[in-house]
C-alpha cells in the first residue's frame, strides 16, 4: 500500500495561542471542513474555526506552546504547513550527504524541542554545553590565562549561540511582529 502525499496548508499568521492557516485552491467546502476536523483532532489544538468559502482555519491552542509544537502534531497527522509567502519549495542544492546530516539532527533536535516542551533546542544546548565547560575550566585554573580553554570555550558559546540564531534573527527582523513564518 502506498503512502498518500501529506495535505499542504498555508500558514498566514500566528500569534500566542493561535494561528490562521489556509487550504489552498483548488478546494470545496467539504474539504475544508474535513480538513478543520482533522485539524480538531490534534493533541495541542483547542479549537478550529473554519471558513469553507475563504479555505481559512483559524486554530486556538495553548499560548504557552510554541508554534513549532502545534505544526509538528499536524505534520504527524499527515498536514504539510508551508509558508503563505513562499508557498512553492525552494530549489535543493545540498549534496545527499548534508541532506542525510541535517534530517538525523533534526530530528535529534525535534526529540528534544518536545521532550521540553519548546523551551530547549539545539541551537540553545550546544552553546550551553561550552559555556557549562568554560565555568568548569574557568574554575579549575582559577583564572590563569596561561591555559586558554576557558576563555576559548567562552568564546564558543557566544559565537556559536549568535551564529545559530543568525539567520532567524535577519528573517525576524525583515517581517512584522506576528506574521508568517517559515
Amino acid at each position: 500500500m502506498s503512502r498518500q502525499a501529506p495535505d499542504t496548508l498555508y500558514l498566514e499568521h500566528w500569534l500566542p495561542g493561535r494561528a490562521r492557516l489556509r487550504v489552498p485552491k483548488p478546494r470545496t467546502p467539504h474539504q475544508v471542513r474535513q480538513t478543520a476536523g482533522r485539524i480538531g483532532r490534534s493533541k495541542r489544538v483547542r479549537a478550529v474555526n473554519a471558513n469553507p468559502t475563504t479555505g481559512s482555519l483559524l486554530v486556538s491552542f495553548d499560548p504557552d506552546d510554541p508554534i513549532d509544537l502545534m505544526i509538528d502534531d499536524l505534520r504527524a497527522i499527515g498536514l504539510e504547513i508551508a509558508s503563505a509567502l513562499h508557498p512553492t519549495g525552494s530549489l535543493r542544492t545540498e549534496t545527499t550527504a548534508a541532506v542525510a546530516v541535517r534530517h538525523v539532527v533534526g530530528r535529534a533536535n525535534q526529540k528534544l524541542h518536545e521532550t521540553t516542551r519548546g523551551h530547549v533546542d539545539l541551537k540553545l544546548a550546544v552553546p550551553a554545553v561550552y559555556l557549562a565547560l568554560a565555568i568548569r575550566n574557568f574554575a579549575r585554573q582559577k583564572a590563569r590565562l596561561r591555559d586558554a580553554t576557558w576563555y576559548q570555550l567562552l568564546y564558543w558559546a557566544f559565537d556559536s549561540f549568535f551564529k545559530l540564531h543568525e539567520e532567524r534573527t535577519v528573517r525576524e527582523a525583515a517581517r512584522s511582529h506576528g506574521r508568517v513564518v517559515d
